[in-house]
C-alpha cells in the first residue's frame, strides 16, 4: 500500500465523546443526533470553526437507528444547519468503521476529490432494534427477526461463534497464554490510570462532552465529562 503525502489529520482537528458504559447516559439517545450535534458543539466552542467548511462528510454507524435511511445526509444537514448541503457517504464496516473512514477520506484527498473531508462516526449499543421482516413462507406466516446486537455479537451467518469464543480460538491458535493476556489487561489498566494525572488533563486534550437527553424536558452537559456513567 502506497503511504499518503498529500491527505492529514491536523492537529487538535478530531475529538471523542466519552464512552458511556452500557445501558448508561447515553442508552435512549439516538446516536445519528448525537453525534451530529456534538460534532456541530465541538466545530464551534472547541474548534471557533464553522462546518460549512467540509466539502464531504463519511459518516459511519453499525447499530441500526432510528432514521438510518438517511442517516449520512440527515447528520450532514444537522451538522451544518442546513447551511450547505454536505454531500456523503455511509460506512458501515462493524468493528472498522472508523479506520475504513480514515482511508477513504485519505484516499479521496490524496487523489484531489476534496479539500476538507470530515469522519463522524457514531455509534449506541445499549437498547440495539429488533428487526422484523415478512416470510409469508415461513411456518405459518412467522416472520423473520434479528436482535441486531445480541444476534451478531453471538456470530455471523458463515460463522456462528461469539466474539469471546473467537478471541480464545485465535489466542490458542497463535499461541498466546492466559499471563500474557493478563499482563496487557494490566497495562492497558496503568495506562488509563494515568490519563487520569492533573485532573484528567490528558483525557481533555481530546474530549468533548456530549449533551445527553435526561428526561423529555432536559438535557445536560457533564462538567467533568469523564466518566459519563456519572451522570
Amino acid at each position: 500500500m502506497k503511504s499518503y503525502t498529500k491527505a492529514y489529520i491536523p492537529y487538535g482537528g478530531y475529538y471523542s465523546t466519552p464512552f458511556s458504559r452500557w445501558q448508561g447516559s447515553m442508552q435512549n439517545n439516538n446516536a445519528i443526533t448525537l453525534g451530529a450535534t456534538t460534532s456541530r458543539r465541538w466545530f464551534f466552542e472547541k474548534r471557533n470553526l464553522d462546518p460549512i467548511i467540509i466539502d464531504y462528510l463519511y459518516f459511519g454507524a453499525t447499530v441500526y437507528q432510528n432514521h438510518w435511511f438517511c442517516a449520512h445526509n440527515w447528520a450532514g444537514a444537522i451538522l451544518t444547519d442546513d447551511k450547505k448541503f454536505v454531500p456523503g457517504l455511509f460506512v458501515n464496516q462493524a468493528c472498522s468503521t472508523s479506520t475504513t473512514i480514515l482511508n477513504l477520506a485519505a484516499k479521496d484527498i490524496e487523489q484531489g476529490a476534496y479539500d476538507v473531508a470530515y469522519g463522524l462516526m457514531t455509534d449506541r449499543c445499549s437498547n440495539g432494534p429488533h428487526a422484523v421482516w415478512p416470510d409469508p413462507l415461513g411456518p405459518g406466516g412467522m416472520p423473520d427477526r434479528e436482535d441486531w446486537n445480541m444476534d451478531n455479537f453471538g456470530g455471523t451467518p458463515r460463522h456462528p461463534a461469539a466474539m469471546m469464543e473467537t478471541a480464545e480460538n485465535v489466542a490458542k491458535e497463535v499461541g498466546i497464554t492466559k499471563e500474557e493476556c493478563d499482563e496487557v489487561v494490566l497495562r492497558r489498566f496503568e495506562q488509563y490510570m494515568e490519563s487520569h494525572a492533573d485532573n484528567r488533563a490528558f483525557q481533555k486534550r481530546y474530549m468533548f462532552p456530549p449533551e445527553v437527553t435526561v428526561s423529555k424536558k432536559k438535557k445536560a452537559i457533564p462538567v467533568n465529562p469523564i466518566p459519563m456513567g456519572d451522570i
